[in-house]
């Protein structure tokens, strides 16, 4: 049965997992194209096991995780004895097996031993989702003007942080396995917020949790309102806000920001709120060992 756009999406929002890694980092500067889909989505042709997949680069999915159908077609995956059972942004649980392979490849960037969880499900055009925890120890730049993901060097890297405007990101480690990344957020003027980062997410997307509603001044009486059911307890209907805020700033660097744009209030997120990446600039650097992120 073919997996709707949506159903992927669920699906892809419920894994915020990840595990412990090895990467290899790259001996110079090197680059890999993506595609940048209608929806905003980063879509890199990579391998595993040397086997070609197109995969969604996913700064807000915490493990790298692929489809059953594709990981059929790739030799000597392991089963490992241990399961991982994760949450979704609104915290209902997914419980995924993970396989360990040989190699995770992107361009020069390759990663021994990589972990991974496995869906039966048809995740459509793409093979799966690469998590940034592969790249813990590897600085890299997202280049949306170019559409390509470029591997930094030491040198390049400290030449970016000694000129770009550096944010302070907080990661998320759950047990060794999961990293998710977030920074402080000024809205409306009024909260400060923790938001996950997520390139996932798509293009324009702005999620608030409803709990920040009213301190944020939105008249819930003339908003727009989208009524689904709850994951819960599908009998009951869960009230979305679409409404729009005034601004969304970094707290560290608010001259990085943006205005005028339309929120969704959902209730009962697990974090403060969700942002999507490409806003931010046409370049962003990240530097997860040092715990950064750069706009050059």
């Amino acid at each position: 049965m073919h997996t709707t756009k949506s159903q992927f999406f669920f699906i892809k929002h419920v894994i915020v997992l990840s595990i412990t890694l090895f990467s290899a980092a790259v001996q110079g500067q090197t680059s890999v194209p993506f595609t940048l889909t209608n929806e905003g989505h980063i879509l890199v042709t990579g391998t595993i096991n040397g086997v070609t997949g197109k995969f969604i680069f996913d700064t807000g999915a915490g493990m790298t995780v692929i489809s059953k159908q594709y990981a059929d077609k790739i030799n000597d995956l392991q089963k490992q004895d241990a399961g991982f059972t994760g949450l979704r942004e609104t915290g209902e649980k997914l419980s995924v097996d993970l396989y360990k392979g040989k190699t995770l490849s992107l361009g020069s960037f390759t990663e021994n031993n990589p972990i991974m969880g496995v869906l039966d499900v048809d995740l459509g055009p793409c093979d799966g989702l690469v998590s940034i925890k592969s790249f813990g120890n590897q600085p890299f730049t997202i280049d949306f003007q170019q559409q390509k993901i470029t591997f930094e060097t030491p040198k390049t890297i400290a030449r970016i942080e000694k000129t770009g405007r550096i944010i302070p990101l907080q990661l998320e480690i759950l047990r060794d396995k999961t990293v998710d990344i977030f920074a402080y957020f000024k809205v409306n003027n009024k909260l400060t917020l923790q938001f996950i980062i997520d390139s996932g997410a798509g293009k324009n997307v702005f999620l608030v949790d409803t709990k920040y509603i009213n301190l944020l001044g939105i008249d819930t009486l003339n908003a727009k309102k989208r009524y689904k059911p709850s994951e819960f307890d599908p009998k009951t209907k869960v009230t979305i806000y679409m409404a729009p805020l005034q601004s969304i700033a970094f707290k560290s660097q608010p001259g990085i920001n943006i205005q005028n744009v339309k929120a969704a209030f959902i209730p009962g997120l697990i974090y403060d709120g969700k942002v999507s990446l490409s806003w931010i600039g046409e370049k962003i650097a990240f530097d997860l060992k040092k715990q950064e992120m750069i706009v050059p």
